[in-house]
């Protein structure tokens, strides 16, 4: 089942925001014990309708435990996303829903699983074969990346830049 707005947003860019992010203070900061990233992510699904949506965010965490949140133009959180080992949960406008795991909370708002170990390896430079993704990190060292699922049932494009 699709989801849209803020929901299939936050899910989807769990995934692909790891995919923006580099090694400096200025951008984002990684280490084995704390990682942290700030920018704006622009998403399109190609669903029916095509959804799209942009927001700033701030990750914290890596693909075992982390926060994700979402900021409306305002400057006030429009969803945060927890995750850890005992599960994951999903926080919009003070409802709260709870998923059994990352994969569950990603696969309820997107309708597919999305590769997020894959998009903290993003984060950190790398690009591991991700079955069903094509990233692109050339821009990465400007605080810029793209990512596209290429999955004929619901292909979708993620770009992200990082805070200057």
């Amino acid at each position: 089942m699709l989801v849209s707005g803020w929901r299939l947003a936050c899910l989807f860019a769990i995934c692909l925001i790891a995919g923006c992010a580099i090694n400096t203070g200025a951008r984002g900061s990684f280490d084995d014990k704390n990682a942290h990233w700030q920018g704006r992510l622009i998403l399109k699904v190609q669903s029916e309708p095509v959804q799209a949506f942009s927001a700033d965010f701030d990750l914290q965490g890596d693909a075992q435990a982390g926060r994700l949140s979402f900021f409306t133009p305002l400057g006030n959180t429009a969803a945060r996303l927890d995750w850890d080992a005992q599960g994951a949960k999903l926080q919009t406008s003070g409802e709260i829903q709870q998923f059994e795991s990352i994969d569950a909370l990603t696969r309820h708002t997107t309708g597919a699983v999305l590769p997020i170990a894959s998009l903290f390896d993003w984060l950190r430079g790398l690009d591991p074969a991700t079955a069903g993704w094509q990233v692109d990190l050339r821009d990465l060292a400007n605080g810029r990346l793209s990512a596209r699922r290429l999955a004929p049932e619901l292909p979708a494009e993620l770009k992200i830049t990082l805070d200057q």
